[in-house]
């Protein structure tokens, strides 16, 4: 796919597919490390330690190949959607809540690198972003419904923030490098 500098605001079917196949391999890759981590662990979203890395890598690429406002959104919809009868993607099987949190907390990221025009800035300011107003918005979340995973993150959000955004920025790098290779 070339470079689309002019900021389309329509997706092309090819730029769709790509979007859907990328959010279905980001779940094969973090459901056969993630999972597993969750279960073990039982804290929500503990899978992060691992899954910063695929997660941001995935991001990075698809964000520099669409370049358009709404990718990671609907990246993250496609996600979540797939995520829902699992543990992954910050809940319990079946917590339809996961859907909006990540959509949201997706488009917070797209507005940033809408705005710095998909530069690197963007990325390196909104990974913290995305982070923090992920966990934080889960916690809230949890805590409304009176859910028990609010204890289980409550006790774990500061050190899971700073290792999901330091091995993110990992996967960031990582996700630049693939894209400068095609």
């Amino acid at each position: 796919m070339e470079s689309n500098t002019r900021f389309s605001h329509r997706f092309r079917t090819k730029e769709l597919i790509f979007i859907a196949l990328m959010a279905a391999l980001l779940f094969v890759i973090n459901f056969t490390i993630g999972a597993g981590i969750i279960a073990v662990s039982g804290i929500p979203g503990s899978s992060a330690f691992i899954t910063g890395i695929s997660n941001l890598l995935f991001i990075t690429f698809v964000a520099l190949v669409v370049r358009k406002f709404g990718v990671l959104t609907l990246f993250y919809f496609i996600y979540a959607l797939l995520a829902l009868p699992t543990h992954m993607a910050g809940g319990p099987p079946g917590f339809i809540w996961k859907i909006p949190l990540l959509a949201i907390s997706a488009l917070l990221l797209d507005i940033l690198l809408h705005v710095t025009r998909f530069r690197k800035v963007g990325f390196i300011i909104g990974l913290p972003v995305l982070t923090l107003f992920g966990f934080a918005s889960y916690l809230v979340v949890y805590y409304l419904l009176g859910m028990p995973e609010f204890e289980k993150l409550y006790g774990v959000i500061i050190v899971m923030s700073i290792i999901f955004i330091a091995l993110g920025y990992l996967g960031m790098w990582l996700g630049f490098v693939l894209f400068n290779k095609m």
